[in-house]
């Protein structure tokens, strides 16, 4: 049996389905985009006060502190403390993720952006992360890279 169908509109029609299925599993990805400014903020303790806080692992030992919008909701997991932006707990582990960053790594500031790209957060930490920002519920996922869970040697 031959098919009647043309190539190109063949070629088009599965062009176009990658695209869609691409779009679609991007909806939510948002970005973190490193920045002195917020790397000099976090150095200096200049947080926005606007902003809500949490830390990620334990209060003598974060690895890193995220700042978000207000309307922002970090995704629930035991490892992120919410934290005020007005406290010595949230000064103590900014000046901790600064001091003592990932062997072979310095901390870093980043400002993190939902899919369209506008600024809705900050990201200190001397460990790399991923970001997924979902606009609609206005929640996010950081997902942060743990070297030594992969090599016992670090």
């Amino acid at each position: 049996m031959t098919n009647n169908w043309p190539h190109g509109l063949v070629l088009g029609l599965m062009a176009m389905a990658g695209l869609i299925l691409g779009a679609c599993a991007t909806a939510h990805v948002g970005a973190i985009k490193g920045s002195q400014e917020v790397t000099r903020d976090f150095e200096e303790l200049r947080l926005n006060p606007d902003f809500r806080y949490w830390y990620y692992n334990l209060e003598n030992a974060p690895y890193g502190v995220v700042g978000l919008e207000p309307n922002y909701r970090l995704d629930d997991s035991p490892l992120w403390q919410p934290v005020a932006p007005d406290s010595a707990v949230l000064r103590k582990v900014v000046g901790l993720v600064g001091s003592f960053p990932v062997p072979g790594s310095y901390s870093s500031g980043f400002h993190i952006t939902e899919p369209q790209g506008r600024i809705i957060g900050v990201w200190y930490s001397s460990l790399p992360a991923g970001i997924m920002v979902d606009p609609a519920t206005q929640r996010v996922s950081i997902s942060v890279f743990m070297p030594w869970i992969l090599n016992d040697e670090f």
